[in-house]
């Protein structure tokens, strides 16, 4: 019998792909990661991770028998983990613990922000246009994206206004949202009915006196007042940086003093591989 084949990482674990693994039955997985373990173990792997297909869902049981616990799922997957030392506590890294969401601060040459009432928010008040990242989506884009789907309005990424972190979210995670200030390029709206009930461009300093939006709205608004009351002003933007493994670029954002009419505006179409 042969050990299950799999890819080493970087803590010295070992990562199987099950599918892979070409098992005619139960019992002989079974037998085949018991002996497996056995073998990892003299080996000296600390940690072992095994990727399951939802074709070999059958599998999970028994690797639950042999000690697995979940780790992650996916829609075609699901990730379970065993940590072998019994000298030292786990080490294995958890999974994801945060949502990213992120918002446009859409203002057009009238001093006017876009705004949006959801249609399936119980008290629908005026707040921003967005949504939630897609894996590996930069913050400026998830921004022009989520506000165009919303509003039918085209805009760019000028810099971050703000951030707000809680906890406690959807399914008891924290939550990671970003507002991004973004320079309208059109003007004409066009609501997207499946998810807005309304949309309108309103003057700025108007948004922050109305009496029912939410403090952290207000909060967004004030802050975008205080970086742009002056022809000058600071503002955190990105630029690219290399990866540690110089394979990629990633996007570093910091503060810089700027003048709006002269800073140019990052590309984010550009390719981040190198």
């Amino acid at each position: 019998m042969e050990a299950f084949e799999g890819k080493k990482d970087i803590f010295n674990g070992i990562i199987v792909n099950v599918q892979d693994q070409k098992c005619k039955s139960e019992s002989g997985f079974s037998d085949r990661l018991q002996y497996s373990l056995q073998e990892w173990k003299e080996q000296g792997i600390r940690g072992v991770w095994l990727n399951i297909a939802i074709e070999c869902s059958i599998y999970i049981a028994k690797a639950v028998k042999h000690g697995f616990v979940f780790h992650h799922a996916q829609k075609d997957y699901v990730m379970m983990i065993k940590w072998l030392p019994t000298n030292e506590p786990n080490q294995l890294p958890g999974y994801t613990t945060h949502y990213v969401g992120v918002a446009g601060f859409v203002v057009n040459e009238l001093n006017q922000v876009l705004l949006v009432k959801e249609r399936f928010h119980k008290k629908a008040k005026w707040k921003l246009p967005g949504g939630m990242a897609d894996p590996g989506e930069d913050l400026g884009v998830t921004a022009k994206r989520e506000v165009f789907e919303e509003t039918g309005i085209d805009s760019e990424f000028i810099s971050l206004v703000s951030f707000r972190h809680q906890h406690g979210f959807r399914f008891g995670q924290s939550d990671l949202y970003f507002i991004c200030e973004m320079k309208a390029l059109s003007s004409e709206i066009s609501v997207c009915k499946h998810e807005i009930t309304d949309c309108i461009w309103m003057d700025v300093d108007e948004y922050v006196a109305l009496p029912d939006i939410s403090a952290a709205n207000r909060q967004f608004a004030q802050d975008y007042i205080n970086q742009n009351q002056r022809g000058r002003s600071f503002k955190i933007k990105p630029r690219r940086v290399l990866s540690h493994d110089h394979t990629k670029y990633h996007l570093l954002y910091s503060i810089k003093e700027c003048n709006n009419s002269e800073e140019p505006l990052l590309n984010y179409d550009q390719n981040n591989e190198i």
